[in-house]
């Protein structure tokens, strides 16, 4: 909650500067481009013992911008973003928390095998970010991002391997089951981005933008999986400039 107040506020500021600065000119802008990276943890936990594979899947997006100058070198930029953050992964796991749909019932314990998972996440997200103009090609931005969930996908196969149903000294289940989290992931997800745009002809720029979430993918009370989620992904595109 303390995070989603001081974006707000940030937010808030930022806008309230845009009011009261003559600034010299707007900018408008429509971008093109894809995000690559992954859904997790911060950090490798202990119950993932490897990777197999990893597939960040096609993810598009769409966005239209405005950049309002300040002064000669900073401005700042918003505007509406229409994405798709997803991958599949194939994770090695030992004693990992999960709930599981097996035979028609749904089982919780500790799972010992692989784990097959596909994000395919829907969101408009609202930008909000400071712009120093570094040359007359480069700018770099950085800032907070808020996004709301249109769609939400998180599901997947335990497969390989075995469930201790309940505790870790139960009796040993061979499964192979489904999951699918996807009606408990969060409507809202905000964090931090940075990014750079370079300007390779007059109406056109070519940008990357890193997007690293600060609140967890499920809700605090979320139990099927032992550890917190983060979106961090890697937005790279073109922008056409008016």
């Amino acid at each position: 909650m303390k995070t989603l107040k001081k974006i707000g506020l940030a937010a808030i500021l930022m806008l309230a500067v845009i009011a009261k600065v003559d600034a010299k000119e707007y900018e408008f802008s429509i971008k093109a481009g894809f995000n690559i990276g992954g859904t997790s943890p911060m950090g490798l936990p202990a119950e993932i013992r490897g990777i197999n594979s990893y597939n960040p899947t096609l993810s598009f997006s769409l966005e239209g911008s405005v950049k309002r100058e300040l002064t000669e070198k900073w401005g700042v930029m918003t505007g509406i973003r229409l994405e798709t953050r997803a991958m599949e992964t194939d994770a090695q796991v030992k004693n990992y928390q999960i709930r599981l749909l097996n035979d028609g019932r749904y089982i919780e314990g500790i799972f010992t095998g692989d784990v097959v998972t596909k994000v395919k996440n829907d969101y408009v997200t609202i930008p909000v970010l400071a712009v120093y103009d570094l040359s007359k090609r480069w700018d770099l931005k950085f800032g907070g991002f808020m996004s709301f969930l249109t769609r939400g996908d998180f599901s997947g196969t335990a497969k390989n391997g075995y469930i201790r149903e309940g505790n870790p000294l139960s009796q040993k289940l061979n499964v192979d089951a489904t999951y699918d989290f996807s009606d408990d992931i969060k409507k809202f997800n905000a964090g931090l981005e940075l990014g750079a745009e370079f300007v390779a002809y007059k109406h056109l720029s070519l940008y990357g933008d890193l997007t690293w979430s600060l609140t967890p993918l499920f809700p605090g009370d979320f139990t099927a999986v032992s550890f917190k989620m983060y979106n961090v992904y890697m937005n790279l595109g073109f922008a056409y400039v008016f």
